[in-house]
């Protein structure tokens, strides 16, 4: 990687190269998380709660699904899914934080915790308590927010985490009262004006915007995909010619290569939601493919590796195996060291969080390691 002075990605003037153990990579970003933010209380870094973006629960929710992924693999001498309640019960005790229109998305801590102790436990009750704050959550008393970090698609992903995990046959009513509530919080959400806005911007990427909104409705509630087309259409031609796409409304500049403002984001919605817009199919191919070309020319950014804003996020956005091995062999331990993206560790929890540090990147190598599909853990995994 050479450092472009200044810029936000290294030129990638590499051709696609191959990195060597995976696993190895895998578990060392396992250990670091469990050595620099300890499952512990009296953890001397302290915890913020930021529910499935970063702190003990985003964590949580990590070795939750390599419990599912990886049911061979021990880790010091615990299984995976031990190792998801530990982290989870390092959960604040009480109400923390507010559960409204505008907080209620997968930043939200408390309706983390519910969903994933719903999903763990199969409990009824907590996935009634989960869906009994759709009431406060799709009043029509205020505009509120509709995108996936802190809006209503992001409790949509929530309610379908937990539809995942229950039993069909045991938890018929919790089944129905989950897909009920969906059904709602799509109503509401698309009842709202558009383009959908936040902090009074219309923004266009995965975490706050539209591309977002619409992945998150469209794999919740697929019958209502017809009712999406023409604002997928819409957001199609808004791509720029070098196949990344503007972060908001009036397109701006072409700067932003990252999952949450930009093409990486766009592929990762797009190549999810394409099943149900057979109309849109070639234009969809089409878009994607540019703006994967335009994801390995610039997508090596210089920021520490993370799903959100990283080498971690883009790489889950390349088809080619070569080009995805490629940005991995520029996130591995040696090259964390020599960029001196270890500087964190240690002295918060930034450092280990989902979208933001280790825990991001721990799921990429979990990716790679079982050749899984290259989905985004909390966006469109499920």
């Amino acid at each position: 990687m050479t450092d472009t002075g200044g810029s936000r990605y290294f030129t990638n003037e590499a051709r696609p190269s191959r990195r060597a153990g995976v696993r190895d990579e895998f578990i060392a970003s396992l250990t670091r998380i469990n050595a620099f933010n300890p499952p512990v209380q009296t953890c001397s870094t302290g915890w913020g709660f930021h529910g499935l973006f970063k702190g003990p629960t985003s964590v949580a929710y990590l070795f939750l699904r390599l419990a599912r992924s990886h049911p061979d693999v021990v880790f010091k001498g615990q299984s995976f899914s031990d190792w998801a309640q530990a982290y989870l019960d390092l959960g604040p005790t009480g109400k923390h934080g507010e559960i409204d229109p505008n907080h209620c998305g997968i930043a939200n801590e408390v309706l983390a915790q519910l969903a994933l102790r719903a999903a763990i436990e199969q409990d009824a009750s907590l996935v009634q308590r989960l869906c009994s704050y759709a009431k406060v959550i799709n009043t029509t008393d205020e505009q509120g927010s509709d995108e996936w970090l802190y809006g209503r698609s992001g409790y949509l992903y929530f309610l379908r985490l937990v539809r995942s995990a229950l039993d069909p046959q045991e938890q018929f009513s919790a089944n129905k009262l989950v897909e009920e509530t969906i059904q709602k919080t799509v109503d509401r959400i698309l009842a709202s004006p558009r383009p959908w806005r936040w902090h009074g911007t219309a923004y266009l990427g995965a975490a706050h915007g539209s591309i977002g909104i619409v992945c998150q409705v469209v794999l919740s509630a697929p019958s209502r995909a017809g009712l999406l087309e023409e604002t997928v259409a819409q957001l199609l031609d808004l791509q720029f010619p070098s196949g990344n796409f503007p972060s908001s409304l009036p397109p701006g500049s072409d700067e932003l290569v990252q999952f949450c403002h930009g093409g990486p984001g766009f592929v990762l919605a797009l190549t999810s939601i394409r099943p149900y817009f057979p109309a849109l199919q070639a234009r969809i191919d089409q878009a994607v493919e540019a703006a994967r070309r335009d994801i390995w020319r610039r997508g090596l950014l210089t920021k520490v590796p993370c799903l959100c804003h990283g080498i971690a996020g883009n790489a889950l956005a390349l088809a080619d195996e070569a080009e995805f091995e490629h940005f991995l062999a520029c996130m591995t331990t040696d090259v964390l060291e020599s960029q001196d993206w270890m500087a964190d560790a240690g002295r918060s929890d930034k450092f280990v969080g989902l979208y933001g540090g280790e825990a991001g990147r721990a799921w990429v190598w979990s990716v790679a390691d079982k050749k899984m599909e290259k989905t985004c853990l909390g966006f469109n995994d499920l």
